[in-house]
């Protein structure tokens, strides 16, 4: 590989981790406090131990930690709570996941919205195992940059509706039919609608292998969360969000294959 062909490949990773990095930053930001907002409150990220307001620079991706008094100790913005690793661990896998979509597919216009939407996918699941929620918000998004990526690479936007409009009824069946049925919960409103706009990533063919690949993912995480935490209910979203990201990188790695 020659110099600038080298550097061009330094610059397209370093632009799809700094995608990844900000959407997973922001992401977990406002979808921590989307979670934990009550009405008429400020929709704006704070701390959530002394519920002071950021500040414009602890919007910013690992600097907001680092600029942080004793950043090593990995502080809240009030200092009152040390050891808080989750936020610079979602962007720091923010950071990777677009890197790595880059390294698959290479730059192009088509990689922005999935680098943000695999920098989105970390956020959603530490939101969800935090306040057992997925926030709205974040489920709109990542349907939006679905809806982007079939524009931008002429993706077949009639199907990929269609699509998660019947993910959308599957998810509602699950959640109000079979809970109904076992008695508890086994699907919340949020991973419904995470389904339906996973269904704008997901082409007709994967969707059977995102269900079941999801489900034993979703079940061997619950056994090691109720053998190690101690709780048996485990939020769904991160194997959700796991094998979302598993399927848009096989989608790249075909769409990268001569």
């Amino acid at each position: 590989m020659n110099h600038p062909a080298y550097l061009s490949l330094l610059l397209g990773l370093f632009y799809g981790g700094a995608l990844g990095l900000l959407a997973a930053s922001l992401g977990a930001h406002f979808g921590y406090r989307s979670a934990d907002r009550l009405p008429g409150e400020s929709r704006l990220p704070e701390c959530i131990f002394c519920l002071r307001p950021l500040q414009l620079h602890e919007y910013f991706p690992l600097f907001g930690w680092l600029l942080r008094m004793n950043a090593p100790a990995l502080p809240c913005p009030c200092g009152k709570r040390k050891g808080l690793w989750l936020q610079p661990v979602v962007e720091i896998t923010g950071f990777v996941l677009g890197a790595c979509a880059v390294l698959l597919a290479g730059w192009s216009p088509l990689c922005i919205p999935i680098c943000l939407a695999l920098g989105l996918l970390p956020a959603i699941a530490v939101v969800d195992l935090a306040f057992g929620i997925i926030p709205d918000g974040l489920n709109i998004i990542l349907a939006l940059l679905g809806l982007v990526s079939l524009l931008i690479g002429n993706g077949d936007i009639f199907m990929g509706l269609v699509n998660a409009a019947g993910l959308l009824g599957l998810g509602l069946l699950l959640a109000i039919g079979y809970s109904k049925l076992r008695g508890k919960e086994m699907l919340g409103i949020g991973d419904v609608k995470f389904f339906a706009a996973a269904g704008l990533w997901l082409p007709t063919m994967l969707i059977p292998w995102f269900l079941f690949i999801s489900g034993i993912v979703g079940a061997l995480m619950g056994l090691l969360w109720s053998h190690f935490i101690g709780r048996k209910e485990f939020p769904f979203a991160p194997a959700l969000c796991l094998t979302l990201a598993g399927c848009v990188f096989y989608q790249l790695y075909l769409y990268a294959a001569p």
